[in-house]
């Protein structure tokens, strides 16, 4: 009986706990850069070879046309239409192109590395890398993929952060569709963990059509929220604990109050 009380009040005291979701092929870090490697498809290694060689290419000549680009974005493809074809995108964000064109430049190279190093080894087709001033993404279509859809990742905002991104960045799509993205993404940051909550952290939502700056500690909660964020870190397990233990105090807290009360209660009466 004391247990399904302590758990009923533990329960209670914490209704909205998010859970990790799978985040296969991502950077298990909360801080930039986050890159994520689609897991390969099965292909003949002369296949691989093909469109690594014309990735490469497309790699090379991004970085100085988004610096170049007034927007800070560019696409590139390299290769004959086929399987073989490489498609590259990137944008550099709004303080990083508005300062000038070698810092963007700057950025979308150390972009084009992070990819090309990070995701080489498990023979991405699909890849992505999310840094605090640009954002570079490659793929063997133009269209995109279910996952990078539903794709919704996080960092702390830091230094090299621009302001700006409160405000959104859309990275691809129309106005509605980068609008909604950035009211999931609101949604998505407000379930983020208690640790980030109490802190009052800034952290910036990232997917493949948009990029969001938020304080979390402001954000609305409530049941038409979406699904946590992918915390993918060590700190909504750290959370789970915690609301867990807080709850499961405060559930002995309230039954000794409940005992005291009632031994006061059942005490003799003294008559003055």
């Amino acid at each position: 009986m004391l247990l399904a009380a302590i758990v009923m009040v533990a329960v209670l005291a914490n209704p909205g706990v998010a859970f990790a979701a799978d985040t296969t092929g991502t950077t298990n870090v909360h801080h930039p850069p986050l890159l994520d490697c689609t897991p390969a498809r099965a292909r003949p290694a002369d296949d691989d070879r093909a469109f690594r060689f014309n990735l490469a290419s497309a790699l090379v000549a991004l970085p100085s046309a988004a610096a170049a680009a007034r927007n800070g974005f560019a696409t590139r493809k390299a290769g004959r239409a086929g399987r073989h074809r490489a498609f590259a995108r990137g944008v550099c964000f709004g303080a990083n192109r508005s300062s000038s064109a070698r810092a963007c430049r700057a950025c979308m190279s150390a972009a084009a590395e992070d990819v090309t190093s990070g995701c080489s080894g498990a023979n991405s087709r699909r890849a992505a890398v999310w840094r605090g001033g640009c954002f570079l993404a490659y793929a063997d279509s133009k269209a995109s993929s279910a996952r990078e859809h539903a794709f919704r990742r996080w960092f702390y905002a830091g230094p090299t952060t621009p302001a700006t991104l409160a405000s959104g960045e859309c990275l691809r799509g129309s106005a509605v569709v980068c609008d909604r993205c950035f009211e999931d993404s609101a949604r998505a940051a407000a379930k983020l963990g208690w640790l980030q909550r109490i802190r009052g952290e800034e952290v910036v939502m990232v997917g493949y059509t948009c990029v969001l700056r938020v304080r979390i500690s402001v954000l609305p909660q409530g049941p038409e929220a979406v699904p946590a964020a992918d915390d993918d870190g060590g700190d909504v397990v750290f959370g789970v604990w915690m609301h867990f233990m807080l709850g499961i105090a405060a559930g002995i807290v309230a039954i000794l109050f409940f005992f005291i009360i009632k031994t006061v209660r059942a005490l003799p009466q003294v008559n003055g």
